[in-house]
């Protein structure tokens, strides 16, 4: 039987609601763990109580302390989903407010899931209740990976473990440190939170570039930093594409060129000839619209020879719900209404590029799911993003979207050229590092070679083996844990008498 302690007496005698305010206090400080503040252990702390209060003598329901907890993180963690209603201004600026508590509620709900599917079960059962939860939304409903609870550790050496257990068993550590914190003796807690706070300032790895990377490809990454607002103004398109076609052109000749996504305007086989010209013989890897003779819109990746042919093309299939495509919108078509909108490409596929070797295409959105990533038949050589971080604000999204690629890389092992519009521009290399990158703000050409890609990482080859060992583990040490416990408790029925 759980007897309370000074604190949850005096926790338990609160109004309610100063309770639930308290709850969604600690998510919004977890939530300050990822990117740009990348502060882990506000994480900790939160959710730590968030634990702490999970105890039955409190007097909101379990589901509701679970709810709380989760609308502060996502409150605080997806703030950035506010600033594409923003972009056009007076139309739509009412609905980000709005859209950002739909949001943070709707997600929150999986964490209330957890709480009450624990039912005031403390230790590994909450840790495990909570994983389930993120799993849930990361694949339910077509999934929104974004802010796991792992990526707090992204800036951090700590993160390198992602190599083996991957994004989700990078959110069960973190959720047992915080428990360890809520539950774990005062020794315990020091410990870990003296080690997080200690971790973004710890050397990584020493990883210096191989020998191997001597004479690597060149690539040359175009980040023209356009305004969304201006993107796609008629005025200005074309000055736009002509950026496009200075930078492509703006230095000696290289192996490899990319553009990012949308980035050319018109129909590509009027400007393919232009770009091959830009190129000066080296391939380039564009984003553009296209359509087939249904009817159909894509949102497309293509690779444009020295010879101005359009070799390959990749479809995004992973479109944005209310941006790309609208749920269910056939049934609304069958009352009468419609919306334009993309069709999805058929899944992930691979592009082979002479002199570069094997990529794997993602578009935007697709770069933030660690399911998609890194498959298909075979291991590509590197992975290409090309987004468009300008519907994202300047602050808090282009961060996270860009700390979620280097999660990619880092798990699988696999260089990564990413190319923003406007955001972060940067070759990444197989250890999550970018030393060659182009800012926010910046506008540019970022000519770099193409690291090597590492040995395929364990996650890689067992996406879910790394995670499902990690939680045998830690049943295994609960378990082993209760049984000395009770033997050595009088009366527990396993001591020995000397």
């Amino acid at each position: 039987m759980f007897e309370p302690s000074a604190p949850h007496r005096l926790w338990a005698q609160a109004p309610a609601w100063g309770q639930w305010a308290l709850i969604v206090v600690a998510g919004g400080l977890a939530g300050l763990g990822q990117a740009p503040v990348d502060q882990p252990a506000l994480t900790l702390v939160g959710l730590a109580f968030g634990f702490w209060i999970i105890r039955p003598e409190t007097s909101l329901p379990y589901f509701l302390r679970g709810w709380s907890l989760g609308f502060g993180y996502f409150l605080v963690s997806l703030a950035w989903i506010v600033e594409p209603f923003l972009v056009e201004g007076r139309g739509t600026a009412w609905m980000a407010p709005f859209a950002l508590l739909a949001m943070a509620g709707g997600l929150a709900l999986f964490w209330g899931g957890a709480f009450a599917l624990a039912r005031g079960r403390v230790g590994l059962w909450i840790c495990l209740a909570l994983l389930s939860a993120e799993l849930a939304r990361a694949y339910l409903f077509t999934g929104f990976p974004w802010a796991l609870l792992g990526y707090v550790w992204i800036d951090t050496p700590a993160y390198q473990l992602a190599a083996m257990i991957g994004p989700h068993g990078m959110s069960l550590l973190t959720l047992v440190l915080a428990a360890l914190i809520a539950w774990g003796g005062a020794t315990a807690r020091w410990v870990v939170l003296i080690a997080t706070v200690s971790l973004p300032f710890v050397p990584g790895l020493e990883m210096g570039k191989s020998p191997d990377d001597e004479g690597r490809p060149v690539v040359r990454l175009i980040h023209p930093n356009v305004a969304q607002e201006n993107k796609w103004n008629p005025e200005k398109t074309e000055e736009i594409y002509q950026r496009h076609l200075s930078l492509t052109q703006a230095g000696p000749s290289v192996d490899l060129i990319i553009w990012p996504e949308t980035s050319v305007y018109k129909p590509i086989d009027w400007a393919r000839s232009d770009i091959a010209a830009a190129a000066q013989g080296a391939h380039v890897v564009v984003g553009y619209q296209s359509h087939n003779l249904a009817g159909q819109y894509f949102n497309t990746l293509g690779v444009v020879s020295p010879q101005g042919e359009v070799k390959s093309e990749y479809h995004k299939s992973r479109l944005v719900p209310f941006g790309e495509y609208i749920p269910l919108g056939h049934l609304a078509r069958v009352f009468g209404y419609d919306f334009p909108e993309f069709s999805a490409g058929s899944g992930p596929a691979h592009i082979d590029i002479e002199g570069i070797g094997r990529l794997q295409p993602l578009i935007c959105y697709e770069g933030i799911f660690p399911q998609f990533v890194g498959r298909g038949a075979a291991r590509p050589d590197l992975l290409v993003l090309i987004t468009n971080d300008g519907w994202f604000g300047q602050g808090q999204g282009p961060a996270q979207h860009f700390a979620q690629a280097r999660a990619r890389a880092i798990e699988l092992g696999l260089p990564m050229l990413r190319v923003a519009n406007r955001g972060v521009t940067a070759v990444i290399d197989p250890w999550g590092r970018s030393e060659a990158r182009l800012d926010l703000h910046e506008r540019g050409a970022l000519d770099a070679p193409i690291p090597k890609p590492r040995t395929a990482t364990f996650y890689a080859k067992n996406p879910w083996l790394g995670v499902l060992i990690l939680v045998g583990m830690l049943v295994l040490v609960a378990f082993l844990r209760r049984r000395v416990k009770l033997s050595l408790t009088p009366g527990g029925g396993t001591s020995r008498k000397s």
